[in-house]
């Protein structure tokens, strides 16, 4: 469980929600013409500058719990004290296959396999007949907004208008671990549908300024989705996934030399590639250029960020034509949700092998992304 500091004074909206009345909920469509909605806006601090390159951000290098891990999960833990979630995740059981891999399992008969899909079935809908879209999502559910400030330290706003151009951070219904969250893109008239350096930028910034060693970041990019919209989650993992403790290969780079590297995974039955850097912006600048190219030539693939924003995890997969083919973010790591009990008691490590090799690149087409990505960061950091 992860800890939540009660901060009195200036924020007294952090402390727990002691009402006893149930939240109604109300859609509300975020278009051009509909910004009255207010939420608690987090305007993060500008980054430190360095050589013409952003290299920190604030809390980056801080043990103590940041203002942000204590806004996210104080107004978590509000909305699932209102019942606005569909089940306790924290009573799931939780195993660890045997094996060498060490996959973790979680049985969780109230899982539905195919939330992300009817999420964005219910979030993003077109507006006709401009060719735009918009999120109809429910106000209550909003947890909070990040935004980039223009003062140096961080600041919180209480119930103010959202900015255009922040991260909606909405609670999820349907959680696969604590602190579950989306972390929507708002954007007037248009959402973007492919990554930009900008939106990304602020992603991994909020991963630094949460500065909790369980916070992590995933993103869902498949070929064959109902919607085309960014959007990415978070939730909070007590130990690190299977993925992230793996021995790795260098593939482009060095730290001290170009301020970034690029690693293989080594030995794991998904390829997967690890972005490394102190050099934060130069970390995002990169890895979203390699995802929007990707985007452009219809790939699937998918995000970890972890490690407070310095590391992310690409794992590219196969084309498939079955939605439901495609691994989701948090199984590229090594975290598997059963919804039976049968299943959760009969899972091996074979089978968990069988299925991630299965929506593996083959070399061929790995060494070519690989190619691919030491040219975009070999252009951008040099």
């Amino acid at each position: 469980m992860v800890s939540v500091t009660q901060v009195d004074g200036e924020y007294p909206f952090l402390k727990q929600n002691t009402g006893s009345e149930q939240s109604k909920c109300h859609k509300v469509p975020f278009t051009g013409n509909c910004l009255g909605i207010r939420t608690h806006v987090y305007w993060l601090g500008s980054p430190t500058e360095g050589n013409g390159a952003y290299v920190g951000f604030p809390y980056a290098v801080e043990e103590r719990q940041s203002l942000l891990d204590a806004l996210l999960l104080s107004q978590w833990e509000d909305h699932a004290w209102k019942g606005q979630l569909n089940y306790d995740v924290t009573a799931c059981e939780i195993k660890v296959v045997s094996g060498e891999k060490n996959f973790v399992t979680q049985l969780n008969e109230n899982w539905h396999p195919n939330f992300l899909t009817e999420f964005e079935n219910n979030v993003f809908q077109p507006l006709e007949p401009i060719k735009s879209s918009c999120m109809k999502i429910c106000e209550e559910d909003i947890l909070c907004c990040a935004a980039h400030g223009e003062k140096e330290s961080s600041v919180i706003i209480p119930l103010t208008m959202v900015p255009k151009d922040g991260i909606l951070i909405v609670i999820n219904a349907n959680p696969v671990e604590y602190g579950h969250v989306f972390l929507m893109p708002y954007k007037i008239h248009q959402l973007s549908q492919s990554l930009d350096k900008k939106m990304f930028g602020l992603i991994t910034q909020i991963a630094v300024e949460v500065n909790n060693c369980a916070f992590r970041i995933f993103y869902n990019h498949r070929v064959s989705t109902c919607s085309d919209q960014i959007y990415f989650e978070a939730s909070y993992f007590a130990n690190p996934l299977p993925v992230e403790v793996l021995p790795t290969v260098p593939v482009y780079g060095d730290l001290l030399k170009t301020g970034i590297c690029i690693c293989e995974v080594a030995d794991y039955p998904l390829k997967a590639l690890v972005f490394i850097s102190k050099n934060l912006k130069a970390l995002a600048d990169v890895v979203a250029e390699i995802c929007s190219t990707l985007h452009n030539h219809n790939s699937a693939f998918n995000l970890l960020i972890s490690d407070h924003g310095a590391k992310i995890f690409l794992f590219p997969q196969v084309r498939t034509v079955l939605l439901e083919c495609h691994l989701s973010a948090w199984e590229c790591g090594g975290f598997f949700v059963y919804n039976t009990k049968s299943d959760f008691d009969h899972v091996s490590e074979v089978e968990i092998l069988k299925r991630m090799a299965s929506m593996s690149l083959d070399d061929h087409s790995f060494q070519a992304l690989k190619q691919l990505c030491c040219n975009i960061a070999n252009k951008l950091t040099l």
